[in-house]
């Protein structure tokens, strides 16, 4: 016996079981762009913050990098500190295989103005070949 509600009842449970489907596999979820970069500059900034040579001889892929750090951060450890907190990471352009990757920090100083890294590599082997930012390098 069937009365004429089944159609209806099914089709709300196949809506229900398909929303649910969607939600819990995800095909169309992406990361925001950046992100795959923020751990690794993470690891760049704490050990520039630390003054640690051998921790941003492993997150850096040049010398430049290693020396920029030691000299910021020996030279504006309070702003460098900016960014032991949390962090807003975004890609400003893309090459082959390195990305110039623009770090905010959540509080001020310098919360306008970002560091500038230059990675060479993508997610974990990600290494930083160059830095820059205004915040940091003005004489103060």
């Amino acid at each position: 016996m069937v009365n004429g509600k089944t159609p209806l009842y099914l089709t709300v449970v196949a809506a229900l079981l398909f929303g649910a489907a969607v939600l819990f596999f995800q095909p169309y979820s992406a990361d925001f762009p950046g992100t795959a970069y923020a751990k690794p500059a993470r690891n760049y900034l704490r050990a520039a913050i630390r003054q640690d040579s051998l921790g941003l001889s492993h997150a850096s892929a040049s010398p430049a990098a290693v020396d920029w750090a030691l000299a910021v951060g020996r030279r504006h450890p309070d702003s460098l500190a900016a960014w032991a907190g949390q962090t807003y990471t975004y890609i400003a352009a893309h090459r082959a295989d390195t990305a110039e990757v623009l770090v905010y920090p959540e509080q001020d100083p310098c919360s306008e103005v970002p560091i500038v890294l230059s990675f060479v590599g993508t997610g974990r082997q990600a290494r930083v070949v160059g830095a820059r930012s205004a915040c940091l390098n003005a004489a103060r």
